[in-house]
């Protein structure tokens, strides 16, 4: 077995990374391949680390720069993502020498290192420590009295283009816990989930309504603006708002409850929560890793 940290770059890596990723993930690649095709490159923002056996990659643990906000400070933060292991090369030590060697990587750029998994279990013996998360909730007085946004497309080469110029120079959904960037990363995780977009707001929202309940997930926007105006522009009224953020920037206020998020989705409880890790200093609760950047 050997392990070491690894460049896109390299003549058939590439390839076959993408096979041991669908392997485990399947249609990662697929979204990974789309999501390149509007200029968000993955490559472009992430790092592998890779262990290989008779000299094919068999294990890989990731690591991506999020840019954060974190307690008013802009931080780097390293995010651990696409962490696989081929089926047939379990518990053979892979997966704990390519971790090794990615907080290695970590621990000399970043503060802090983070990731999100339905299994903690594997994570603790690294010095990773679950995160309780809280989303904030609200009344809310229905109301359109503003023309409604309409529905975003990254795949479509205008809206792509709007997302790249706002997402350049975003600001933080929140000054406690805020996620700025890479946009590649929302590009990825947003593909195929509704946006919306308020023109006259400059602000792109990834929400969804559910009967009369808003679920707010983020907000990509130069100046973000206040809540109020957001809910003046949906595209069916609601009776009760969840933001799936800290509410500072946008001036909610509300209650926190707890929240996790399940396989990759919305949801409370239940079976394969998918959970948030930290190792190293972060900042104390209520909180939640906005849904976008989640790896």
């Amino acid at each position: 077995m050997t392990t070491s940290r690894r460049s896109w770059s390299e003549p058939g890596l590439r390839a076959q990374l993408m096979a041991l990723m669908d392997t485990v993930f399947p249609g990662l690649a697929r979204v990974i391949e789309r999501a390149r095709a509007l200029g968000a490159a993955w490559e472009d923002v992430t790092t592998p680390f890779v262990a290989s056996a008779d000299g094919a990659p068999v294990s890989q643990v990731s690591v991506l720069c999020l840019a954060t906000v974190l307690d008013g400070r802009p931080t780097d933060v390293g995010c651990i993502h696409a962490v696989c292991t081929h089926p047939a090369h379990r518990r053979q030590g892979h997966f704990a020498s390519a971790m090794r060697a990615a907080l290695v990587f970590c621990d000399e750029r970043y503060p802090a290192a983070l990731l999100c998994t339905a299994q903690p279990e594997l994570y603790e013996p690294f010095g990773f420590r679950v995160v309780d998360e809280h989303k904030v909730v609200a009344g809310a007085a229905p109301r359109l009295d503003r023309r409604p946004m309409r529905p975003f497309r990254l795949a479509d080469e205008e809206d792509c283009a709007i997302f790249q110029r706002l997402a350049s120079r975003r600001a933080p959904a929140s000054t406690r816990l805020g996620v700025t960037g890479p946009a590649a990363v929302f590009v990825v995780n947003e593909l195929d989930r509704p946006l919306f977009y308020a023109e006259d707001l400059g602000a792109i929202v990834s929400l969804e309504i559910a009967g009369d309940v808003l679920c707010l997930y983020d907000v990509v926007a130069a100046e973000l603006p206040p809540l109020d105006e957001i809910l003046h522009r949906l595209p069916a009224p609601v009776r009760r708002v969840e933001l799936f953020a800290c509410p500072d920037a946008l001036g909610m206020a509300g209650t926190a409850e707890p929240h996790v998020f399940v396989d990759g989705d919305d949801a409370v409880g239940g079976a394969g929560a998918v959970r948030l890790m930290v190792r190293g200093p972060f900042p104390e609760g209520p909180l939640i890793l906005p849904r976008p950047f989640r790896c």
